[in-house]
C-alpha cells in the first residue's frame, strides 16, 4: 500500500506540475488573445464597393482566426479540467476505501481491547482461584498421606483412593487454569497489537489520500478559473466575429459578391460501448475485494429501486463533498449508499465495494435505482471512479465532482461507462 501511494503521490505531483504549466500557458495565451483583439478592433473604412467588402472580409477572417484560437485554448483547458475532476473523484473514492478499511480496523481494535479486558478479568479470577487451591494444598500438606488419612478416620482403601483422585483433579484443574489463562492473555495481546498496527496503517493511508485529494481539489479550482477566463474571452471574440460578419453581409447585400461559404464540419459520434458493458459490465473487482457470484434474481425489488431513486431526487442541489454521505453534502458513492439505505439495503461507502454488491444488469434492462458505474478502463473494474443512480430514459441522479451539486445527468454524459448492478436485497 505504501509503495502504491508513493507512486500515486508522484503521479499527482506530475499532474499538478503539468497543471501549473497549463496555467502559465493559459495566462500567456490570454495576453495573446487581448493583443489579437486590439489588432482587429479597428473597423474597415473606405468607399462602398469591392475594396470595402474586401476589408470587411479580411476583418471577418482575422476575427474568425482569433475565435478559433480562443476556442481551441478553451477546449484544451476544459479537457484538462475534466481530467482533473476525474482524477479528484478517483482519489475521493480511494479515500472512501481507506476510511472504510480504517473503520473496520478500528472495530477489530476495539474488539481486541474488549477481549484483552475480559482476559485480564478472567486472569484475575483464575489467580484468586489458584491462590485458594494453593492454600488448600498447603493446609493438606501437599496431599492426603496415609498417616493423614488414618488420622482423619479414613480406614477404607476406596476412601483413601477417592481422596487421592480428588487431589489429582484439583492439581489438573490448577494446571488447566494456569495454561488457559496464560494462553488467553498471550493470544489476546498479540491480536491487540496486530489490530493497533493495522489501525495506524489505515489511518496513515487515509491521511495520505486526503492530502493528495485536497491538493488535486485545489488544482481543480484553479483550472476551473482558467476555463472561465478562456470562455469569457471566447464569448467576446464570438460577439465581435458575429458583428464583423453582419457588416460583411450588409455590404454583400448591396450587390458585391463575397467568397463562397465554408464547408460544414460533420462530427462523427463515438463508437458504441463494448458488448461487455452492454451486458452489465466485466466480471471481477478491485484488488482485495471479494466478488460474490450473485444469482440474477438476487437483486432488490422494483419497489426498493423506486424508493432509492425517489429519495435520491430529494437531495438534488446538495453540494458535492468528497467523503461525505449526507445530510448536507455527498460524494457519488455516499449518495448511492444513503439512497439504498432508505430502501433497506446496506451498501459500503466505496464504489469498489458497491460494484460487487449485487448482480450485473444489462444496460437494456436497467431499472430505477440500479447503480451505473464509470471507469478509466472499461475492461478493468479496479479503475472505477464514479457511480450514479438510474432514473429511467437513460438518465441518472449523481454527485459528479468537486464544485458541482447533486443533479440529473445522462448516463452517457461521462466517458468510461463500464456497467451496472442491482444491489442485492
Amino acid at each position: 500500500m505504501g509503495a502504491g501511494w508513493r507512486s500515486l503521490a508522484g503521479a499527482g505531483g506530475l499532474r499538478l506540475a503539468v497543471l501549473g504549466l497549463i496555467g502559465a500557458l493559459g495566462a500567456s495565451a490570454a495576453g495573446g488573445g487581448a493583443a489579437t483583439l486590439t489588432a482587429v478592433r479597428a473597423p474597415a473604412h473606405g468607399q462602398p464597393g469591392q475594396g470595402r467588402l474586401s476589408s470587411a472580409q479580411h476583418l471577418v477572417a482575422a476575427r474568425a482566426a482569433a475565435l478559433a484560437a480562443a476556442a481551441a485554448k478553451a477546449d484544451t483547458l476544459s479537457a484538462a479540467l475534466a481530467g482533473l475532476r476525474t482524477q479528484a473523484e478517483a482519489l475521493a473514492e480511494r479515500y472512501d476505501r481507506e476510511v472504510s478499511l480504517e473503520q473496520q480496523a478500528s472495530a477489530a481494535y476495539q474488539a481486541a481491547q474488549s477481549r484483552l479486558a475480559a482476559a485480564r478479568r478472567s486472569q484475575r479470577r483464575a489467580a484468586a482461584q489458584l491462590a485458594r487451591l494453593a492454600a488448600a494444598e498447603y493446609e493438606s500438606a501437599g496431599g492426603p498421606s496415609m498417616a493423614a488419612a488414618v488420622f482423619a478416620g479414613i480406614t477404607d482403601p476406596r476412601g483413601y483412593l477417592g481422596a487421592i483422585g480428588l487431589q489429582q483433579a484439583r492439581d489438573d484443574q490448577q494446571a488447566d487454569l494456569l495454561a488457559a489463562t496464560q494462553a488467553d492473555a498471550i493470544v489476546t495481546r498479540l491480536f491487540s497489537v496486530q489490530a493497533a498496527g493495522l489501525l495506524a496503517q489505515r489511518r496513515t493511508a487515509a491521511q495520505t489520500a486526503g492530502f493528495l485529494r485536497a491538493a488535486l481539489v485545489a488544482a481543480v479550482s484553479r483550472q476551473a478559473g482558467l476555463v472561465r477566463l478562456a470562455e469569457t474571452s471566447r464569448s467576446r471574440l464570438a460577439a465581435r466575429t458575429a458583428s464583423a460578419r453582419a457588416s460583411e453581409a450588409t455590404l454583400a447585400s448591396s450587390g458585391v459578391a463575397g467568397p463562397p461559404a465554408a464547408a460544414t464540419t460533420v462530427t462523427i459520434p463515438p463508437a458504441a460501448v463494448a458488448a461487455t458493458v452492454l451486458a452489465g459490465g466485466p466480471s471481477g473487482s478491485a484488488p482485495g475485494v471479494f466478488a460474490p457470484d450473485w444469482a440474477p434474481a438476487a437483486g432488490a425489488s422494483a419497489a426498493q429501486g423506486d424508493a432509492a431513486a425517489d429519495w435520491a431526487l430529494t437531495q438534488l442541489g446538495r453540494p458535492y463533498q468528497w467523503g461525505a454521505a449526507g445530510p448536507g453534502s455527498y460524494d457519488c458513492s455516499g449518495l448511492a449508499m444513503e439512497a439504498w439505505a432508505r430502501a433497506g439495503v446496506r451498501l459500503l461507502h466505496w464504489t469498489g465495494y458497491q460494484w460487487v454488491s449485487g448482480p450485473h444488469v444489462p444496460l437494456a434492462r436497467l431499472r430505477r435505482g440500479d447503480l451505473v458505474f464509470y471507469a478509466y478502463n472499461v475492461a478493468d473494474p479496479a479503475t472505477i471512479h464514479h457511480v450514479g443512480i438510474y432514473l429511467g430514459r437513460s438518465l441518472m441522479v449523481d454527485a459528479p465532482y468537486t464544485g458541482s451539486f447533486v443533479r440529473i445527468d445522462s448516463i452517457y454524459a461521462f466517458p468510461g461507462l463500464i456497467g451496472a448492478i442491482r444491489p442485492a436485497a
